[in-house]
């Protein structure tokens, strides 16, 4: 899944339930109908998200300014009401200056408390219809305080620094740093963005890359994404990058976007198509149209089709955990911040087979030595499905879930366990799931009872 604690492993190793619909219902714009999901409420942030609105897409026009280290955005939004509904509310950074706003192009007066924006309608909006929702704004982004204990979140959404640079990272939440956004992994949505900065700058975003253009002064770096993402794996980051180009399995297309003080790491980030090839023979084919990876932050993070990774992280064990999450976290992710487990555990799992795989010791020595590090993390942070909220994101819900797919691993055998896992990403894609869909999957898919064993696993102290 996402920004990765450092694990020391043998010197190698230092993020059917209700998803997303695949047709529209009347009212509903047919080219977003992949954008459809079912949003809950979040048991473990529930100030983040509304669940009584549905984006399907959104729209982002964005400019940033280096020098002022400010933000200019035009956020097109495609809501459908998941419930009757009077007014739409959403998550949004009070940083940012609204300019206007239009509600199937009237014009609307927002209201503004904290970081939530509730924009009134002129009619109540019934289930299942839509209303297109256009918000410019502007200003200098502030990222959020969250309180978390891991020292990579304890600031969440858009950074910038002195030199004019920015990046924006967020997870569970932060994406209201910087646009207008229902912040919640259980709503999905299509998005299309496009940057606009200085010449010599460039602009990075999730989805796949379509290219430039140039006007005056500035350059335009336009992205789409059509396969739906969650908020916490969106991007936007613009810094002095050089564009790479690349072929992964089957002629992927695949972009590097390296800082000159990154160069060093080209050997390493070159090395994704192999990445790739390694972990479809494990999960299946890759389940986006193209791959990326781009050097900024100080951490590491999942972001989808374009991984971003800064620093220590550019390593070739935090790019496989980074990619492996595009089929266990993005493709297939969590309904809510109660099961990142789900994302965090695969990931790390897939991390240490490639350790063990091209490094001295077996996978049953990497695995022993994990559950050393998983009672501590257990006792720190809680048990992996009953965490303690300030540590999200702790060694817990990464140790503890990959000892315990090893443990089915064992159970039923190499054959069937990497069967089983690619069929869950193929069957599951562009959904959201929890514990309960995961559990009956298994033990359907298995013929065997693992209810007490993963529930062992997730519960105990």
């Amino acid at each position: 899944m996402r920004r990765l604690p450092l694990l020391v492993l043998v010197g190698a190793l230092t993020a059917t339930c209700c998803g997303t619909a695949s047709a529209a219902t009347p009212g509903e714009p047919a080219r977003y109908a992949k954008g459809r999901s079912q949003p809950v409420k979040d048991p473990v942030f529930p100030a983040y998200g509304n669940p009584s609105i549905d984006v399907l897409h959104y729209g982002l026009k964005l400019g940033w300014q280096p020098d002022r280290r400010s933000l200019t955005g035009t956020a097109a939004l495609t809501v459908r009401a998941v419930k009757p509904i009077k007014e739409i509310r959403l998550d949004f950074g009070r940083a940012l200056k609204i300019d206007h706003v239009t509600v199937a192009g009237k014009t609307a007066k927002p209201g503004r408390r904290g970081d939530d924006l509730t924009i009134p309608l002129r009619a109540t909006l019934a289930a299942n219809k839509s209303a297109r929702v256009v918000i410019r704004y502007h200003g200098v982004p502030k990222p959020h305080n969250s309180g978390q204990m891991r020292y990579d979140l304890a600031r969440l959404g858009l950074r910038s620094s002195a030199d004019g640079s920015a990046w924006a990272l967020q997870e569970p939440f932060g994406a209201f740093t910087w646009f207008p956004v229902n912040d919640h992994p259980s709503d999905e949505a299509l998005y299309d963005v496009a940057i606009t900065v200085p010449k010599g700058w460039a602009g990075v975003a999730h989805g796949t890359y379509g290219g430039k253009t140039e006007k005056g002064r500035k350059v335009t770096y336009r992205w789409k994404s059509t396969d739906p993402v969650a908020s916490y794996l969106t991007l936007f980051t613009v810094d002095k990058y050089r564009m790479h180009r690349a072929k992964g399995p089957r002629g992927l297309p695949i972009t590097y976007w390296v800082r000159r003080e990154d160069r060093h790491a080209l050997p390493v980030i070159r090395r994704m198509p192999e990445l790739l090839r390694w972990m479809e023979k494990k999960a299946g084919p890759y389940p986006f149209p193209s791959a990326g990876l781009v050097a900024t932050s100080d951490s590491g993070m999942e972001t989808q089709q374009m991984i971003a990774l800064g620093g220590d992280y550019l390593r070739p064990e935090v790019v496989l955990h980074e990619l492996a999450h595009h089929w266990f976290g993005n493709s297939v992710g969590p309904r809510t911040w109660k099961d990142v487990w789900l994302n965090e555990g695969f990931a790390m799992y897939f991390q240490i087979q490639w350790t063990a795989d091209h490094s001295p010791g077996s996978m049953d020595d990497h695995m022993d030595d994990l559950r050393l590090e998983e009672r501590f993390a257990r006792r720190l942070a809680g048990p992996p499905g009953d965490y303690r909220p300030e540590r999200f994101a702790d060694h817990n819900v990464y140790y503890g879930p990959a000892v315990m797919l090893h443990e089915i691993r064992r159970r039923i055998g190499d054959d069937r366990f990497f069967a089983m896992t690619r069929a869950w990403v193929q069957e599951h894609r562009n959904t959201g799931q929890d514990r309960a869909s995961f559990t009956a999957w298994v033990n359907e898919h298995t013929g065997e009872d693992f209810t007490e064993l993963i529930d062992a696993w997730l519960d105990s102290r």
